[in-house]
């Protein structure tokens, strides 16, 4: 009889987040402790960063708890870390009496834990922003930044009455944001505004629309704003390229509000075209769409993959789009993120939840003879946290 193979262990591997976002420790522990839970999970961080304040939707997110497998597991995870019992009500006490005794070690203990050792935050999200100084301070945790351009523009429709004025106006955020050694990236949510079918608009053409957008009133539509965030999004890539920094563009579902129809990965193929030889991070790997963004990132030598939002919410799933992305990709171009925007425990649990999938996966690559045990691990360290930090220029 034949032992069984050891198992793959990356429990040692650090941990490098290509993708969260800032919070402020304060805010969040005024937040109403009931709906703490619901905040953990994809559909209550979305109602929440959408927006959501309809009382009736509301109950119906936190209803649905203890039907969402990701919930229950985290239930489960953070009351044996705490020590308390899994239900609802021992749990948020548990939680909010440890993270109020003591908000930013509680923090660090629980990177500290899954061996996380730097982040990236987009700083686009929350509003106002948490800038990257403060973020840091917060979880004491180094962090790095990508320079969302979506506030820019809301700013500059406010100041700028001319198109020349608002195109100086940007091109100016541009250089200043490269001008930060920390300020690894740019990031665009334009699959939120106008969808990812993104046109390549004269700057003629885009100073005629802006002028047509700008006497309408801003509409939030596929009409003149398209024109002209569709110019701004090619120059933000020019000026990634011009300071040699890395693009981060949201491809694939994210929040209700997103422009549905149009946030495929097939939908931002010219644009990947176009730019094949500069490095573009498609954000949350087109997710629900991770094939059509596997067999993208397979062809064109830049395209990297974020994994976070399969990674964690889909739970169950994160082994059946891992052994997909893993065998399709380069591994090299696969980037561990979390997506966290709501509670500091989404870092902890998702780092988890991403380190023991990969085991398995990777684990059974080498039970069927498609990689030997020293190449798995080198390839599950890589997607862990090595991979990000080699293409943004982080550590040795």
């Amino acid at each position: 009889m034949t032992s069984s193979a050891p198992r793959l262990d990356l429990r040692g591997a650090a941990v490098f987040d290509n993708h969260c976002h800032g919070f402020r420790n304060v805010d969040l522990l005024a937040l109403p402790l009931k709906t703490w839970e619901s905040r953990l999970t994809m559909m209550g961080m979305c109602f929440a960063s959408s927006g959501g304040t309809d009382p009736a939707l509301a109950r119906q997110v936190e209803g649905l708890l203890d039907s969402t497998l990701f919930a229950l597991t985290a239930r489960r995870w953070l009351a044996a870390r705490l020590g308390c019992e899994t239900t609802p009500q021992a749990l948020a006490e548990a939680r909010h009496q440890a993270f109020s005794r003591d908000p930013a070690g509680y923090v660090a203990g629980l990177l500290a834990e899954q061996r996380v050792v730097g982040l990236i935050a987009d700083d686009g999200y929350p509003q106002p922003t948490v800038t990257r100084e403060e973020f840091e301070r917060q979880i004491g945790t180094p962090v790095y930044r990508v320079a969302r351009i979506e506030p820019w523009i809301v700013e500059l429709q406010r100041q700028a009455t001319s198109f020349d004025a608002f195109e100086q106006g940007f091109e100016e955020r541009l250089d200043a944001a490269a001008e930060d050694r920390l300020t690894i990236g740019y990031k665009s949510i334009i699959a939120y505004r106008t969808g990812l079918d993104v046109t390549n608009p004269s700057r003629g053409d885009a100073a005629a629309a802006f002028g047509r957008w700008r006497d309408q009133g801003w509409p939030k539509d596929r009409g003149d704003g398209k024109t002209v965030r569709d110019y701004l999004l090619r120059a933000t890539l020019r000026a990634a390229r011009r300071h040699d920094r890395v693009m981060h563009l949201h491809v694939g579902g994210g929040d209700p509000d997103i422009v549905f129809g149009h946030v495929r990965p097939q939908d931002v193929y010219p644009l990947l075209h176009d730019h094949m030889d500069q490095p573009i991070v498609m954000v949350h790997g087109g997710y629900p769409w991770l094939a059509e963004a596997a067999y993208i990132a397979s062809i064109l030598p830049f395209v990297y993959l974020d994994l976070s939002e399969f990674l964690p919410w889909a739970s169950l799933g994160s082994d059946r789009e891992l052994e997909t992305l893993l065998g399709v990709v380069p591994t090299a171009k696969l980037l561990y993120g979390s997506d966290e925007a709501s509670e500091p425990e989404v870092l902890w649990l998702s780092a988890r939840l991403a380190r023991e999938a990969l085991e398995r996966v990777l684990g059974a690559a080498v039970d069927r003879d498609l990689a030997t045990a020293h190449e798995a691990l080198a390839i599950g360290r890589g997607v862990l946290g090595g991979n990000s930090m080699r293409l943004h220029g982080i550590g040795g």
